[in-house]
């Protein structure tokens, strides 16, 4: 908006040339398409805490991660990507279908993201009950995060920390927004080069 603001002043000096103006016309637009897509971010964020009184219903997570390794299929055969899922001491629980999905989609979107090339991709996701608290532990062993340097923006809105890789930083904000509009916690565990690992509590 501030570029926007000052482009938009600066291009009515009637001393300014031609091409200035046409360089100030492309910052506008530019500065424009960025405004419109933070907008429409922020909408998404705003429709999920709007939505929590979507309907619940029994959710499978073997069938909901059977369907997101369907939906990325093309990712999984094209980098060889090993997804182990242990749902043996909880299968099921009422909540969100929508929100689950998004929040498992992203984590191992996350995952096949930020994969070490020089070691196989190996996901492993398991689901446990502990003190009547079901509880997800994502696991890889990926590029992994510095979390002394990094730890307390890792689930900030845009926050990006490989600047190599493309993205946007609202898949994790995203992830933060839906566990805890369930009523969930999440935590991490994550060291550079040795993977990363993240832990979901909801009470069951």
């Amino acid at each position: 908006m501030a570029n926007i603001i000052g482009a938009s002043g600066a291009i009515i000096d009637a001393e300014l040339s031609m091409a200035d103006k046409e360089i100030l016309i492309s910052g506008i637009n530019t500065s424009v398409i960025k405004l419109d897509s933070v907008v429409k971010d922020l909408n998404h964020v705003l429709e999920v805490k709007a939505e929590i009184n979507t309907t619940k219903e029994i959710v499978h997570f073997s069938t909901l991660t059977k369907d997101i390794k369907l939906s990325i299929k093309n990712l999984i055969n094209r980098y060889n990507i090993e997804i182990q899922c242990d749902f043996s001491e909880l299968n099921e629980f009422i909540t969100i279908r929508a929100y689950l999905y998004s929040i498992f989609y992203n984590l191992i979107s996350n995952s096949i993201k930020y994969r070490r090339v020089d070691v196989p991709c190996i996901i492993k996701i398991k689901s446990t009950l502990k003190k009547n608290k079901l509880e997800f532990i994502f696991e890889d062993n990926g590029m992994g995060i510095d979390l002394k340097k990094n730890g307390n923006e890792l689930f900030g809105l845009y926050r990006r920390f490989h600047a190599n890789i493309e993205g946007k930083g609202m898949g994790l904000y995203m992830v933060k927004t839906q566990v805890e509009t369930l009523g969930g916690k999440i935590h991490i565990q994550s060291k550079v080069n040795s993977g990363t690992k993240f832990t979901i509590e909801f009470v069951s």
